[in-house]
């Protein structure tokens, strides 16, 4: 089938709704499907909103007839308009890929209330959802058509692959010193890096060492604040900013690390956090969004409410006196790796759920 994939900027963007988009292009191809990739132009919401008013955008998705219209959920703002003249004209089959809810991130109540109306005009020109954890799919589904087909497939952890055996997570878990805390996410303030460092601020510094790995420039105010921060407070020689990695050199981190922590960030799933795991890293991570679903207290990490600082300090504390509990959580969390599905796995469920809501089989034309 002719499948178009809308999303918003450049599909080899390294985050993890980008991710799962490329995996999941990359499955249809296998299966014999025609994917091309519609890239609209990143830019702010409100100016998003706008491209309702100036067609130009409902007129490239309306040039032609794509049998299975796919549309990352964040691309919503610019495509009310169109996708309402698909619908009318019944060119194509609309499938929402949710990776996020935006009216159910922390944020002052009458900002969601706005996201809110608009998610829900959106969502209601769409023909099905695809969705990457069961926390989006109970928010979406109090904005969605009651009628509307959904379909829970998780990403997955094993891009990186699983490079630690069960001896050399026990050695690492009791290597002597600080704990060696790994942070993965751009510098927003969606990832809580700020509320974070507040956190390790009222540790003694013998206590632990963290590296950040992420965009320095994704929000370029944030990261400033978090450069002041850490200079204000003299955490220059415990904090090390790193920028984006990944491959070789974000496996040696995982490697390395003793503990995964982002423990204020709103993730919708959180796949940095699952590839950790598969380095046998426990996770602190939050109590609010789709973490939780992998993640078990006490077990194979630590779940955290928002704004509980002394929590974070209260588990760090704990894991850095208590190295064999520590090792014991990080042999946990690889198990939890280990029965994760797939991304193979995942994009088969995902491919075969859009093939039966557009009505096409593995290579049709």
């Amino acid at each position: 089938m002719q499948v178009g994939l809308v999303i918003r900027g450049r599909i080899d963007t390294l985050t993890g709704g980008y991710l799962y988009d490329r995996f999941l292009r990359d499955a249809l191809c296998a299966r014999g499907h025609r994917v091309e990739v519609i890239s609209l132009p990143l830019k702010p919401y409100a100016w998003g909103l706008l491209d309702n008013l100036s067609g130009a955008t409902t007129a490239r998705l309306t040039h032609r007839r794509w049998d299975l219209l796919l549309q990352d959920g964040l691309c919503h703002p610019s495509l009310i308009r169109a996708n309402r003249r698909i619908r009318v004209r019944r060119r194509s089959t609309i499938v929402a890929i949710v990776h996020q809810v935006l009216c159910r991130q922390p944020r002052r109540r009458l900002l969601n209330c706005a996201y809110g109306w608009m998610e829900r005009l959106y969502f209601r020109t769409t023909d099905g959802f695809l969705l990457t954890s069961r926390y989006t799919r109970d928010a979406a589904r109090r904005l969605a058509a009651d009628n509307a087909p959904m379909q829970v497939v998780p990403p997955a952890g094993d891009r990186l692959g699983q490079s630690l055996s069960q001896q050399a997570i026990l050695e690492r878990s009791h290597r002597a010193g600080p704990l060696q805390l790994l942070f993965v996410g751009n510098l927003s303030p969606v990832k809580g890096l700020d509320s974070l460092l507040e956190s390790l601020s009222r540790l003694p510094p013998a206590m632990w060492r963290l590296a950040v790995a992420g965009s320095l420039t994704a929000d370029r105010k944030h990261t400033r604040a978090i450069r002041n921060f850490i200079s204000g407070r003299a955490m220059g020689a415990q904090v090390q900013l790193l920028d984006t990695v990944d491959g070789d050199h974000l496996r040696a981190l995982f490697t390395s690390a003793q503990v995964f922590v982002m423990p204020f960030a709103h993730e919708s799933f959180g796949i940095a956090a699952l590839e950790a795991m598969g380095f046998g890293l426990p996770v602190i991570g939050s109590e609010d969004g789709g973490v939780r679903e992998f993640v078990h207290h006490a077990r194979n990490g630590f779940l955290v409410a928002a704004g509980d600082h002394a929590a974070v300090g209260r588990h760090l504390e704990f894991l850095h006196n208590d190295r064999a509990r520590l090792a014991a959580m990080g042999l946990a969390a690889r198990q939890t790796f280990s029965t994760s599905p797939s991304w193979a796995q995942s994009m088969q469920r995902a491919c075969e759920f859009l093939e039966g809501v557009a009505g096409a089989r593995p290579g049709d034309p």
